[in-house]
């Protein structure tokens, strides 16, 4: 069976999901950690810097290469539970490896530099993304791990 698309849909330009957060990862909010399929536009998402409102939310269905976090890979309860990203994803890494590799107390990582094929892998896999925008770049906290925010593009 195949899928009716109207013409529309078919030239809606389809989401850029290389740096997305898989369904049922927790985003913390002012309402406490929230899935982050039942976050909302103006839902208050705390930010490393404080809170922002949050201008837009993209979603899409994504196959290909992903990265999966275990529970405490990247600190004490970071993440709180398995993690799934996109290897595009920005992770905010503050530990004794970036001040030996890097010369900083902490830097904003690509999430494939920090996959071990242990604690951290990287496969192939389907799975259902968001990537959440902002009116500037923000770190947000999701499940525990502190990731970049993209700013919301022109049509957000």
């Amino acid at each position: 069976m195949t899928e009716r698309v109207s013409p529309t849909e078919a030239r809606k330009p389809k989401p850029d999901l290389s740096a997305g957060i898989a369904a049922g990862a927790r985003v913390y909010t002012l309402d406490g950690a929230i899935p982050i399929e039942f976050l909302e536009p103006g839902d208050r998402i705390v930010t490393r810097s404080g809170t922002c409102k949050l201008k837009a939310l993209r979603a899409g269905d994504y196959v290909g290469a992903l990265i999966r976090i275990s529970p405490g890979a990247l600190g004490h309860d970071r993440p709180g539970a398995p993690l799934l990203i996109a290897q595009g994803a920005q992770l905010m890494m503050r530990d004794w490896r970036v001040q030996v590799i890097y010369g900083k107390r902490e830097a904003l990582l690509p999430a494939q530099s920090v996959v071990d094929g242990h604690y951290v892998t990287l496969g192939q896999g389907r799975a259902r993304l968001f990537v959440l925008e902002f009116e500037t770049p923000e770190v947000i906290y999701v499940d525990g791990v502190e990731m970049a925010a993209a700013v919301a593009s022109v049509d957000a």
